[in-house]
């Protein structure tokens, strides 16, 4: 077995790639792209925001529609699955939701600020403020 390893390795190497490239089209796919950056900034503003809450089977829905567009694309679950609970997906995703907040005055630092963006995003009826009450 030992002199296999560096084929082993070889070929753990080589996937690497493929799946990065599997990923750059989910990631460039902008339906699918926006969508993960509005579950998280709507996500961000429940969790950060006492008065506003989420809308748990739009948000059911929401994702449910997400999948269904990856699926389209001929991605399998398990795909959609490994691509959406990455570690480096979720910090990519959250970084961009972060920065998209703090442009509108949300942050740990300013936390007045989540329930701000939340209640415009909610009376302007955006695919943000429709994950929210």
């Amino acid at each position: 077995m030992p002199r296999f390893a560096p084929v082993l390795a070889l070929c753990l190497v080589a996937a690497l790639p493929a799946q990065a490239d599997e990923w750059d089209r989910l990631r460039d796919d902008p339906e699918i792209s926006q969508g993960l950056v509005d579950f998280a900034i709507a996500r961000d503003i429940q969790n950060r925001c006492s008065t506003i809450s989420a809308r748990r089977l739009r948000a059911i829905g929401f994702i449910n529609e997400l999948v269904n567009d990856a699926m389209e694309l001929g991605y399998r679950r398990s795909e959609i699955r490994q691509f959406v609970f990455n570690e480096a997906e979720q910090e990519r995703v959250g970084a961009i939701a972060d920065e998209r907040l703090a442009a509108r005055g949300a942050s740990p630092t300013m936390m007045a600020g989540y329930c701000t963006v939340g209640r415009e995003e909610i009376a302007a009826g955006s695919a943000i403020g429709r994950l929210l009450r």
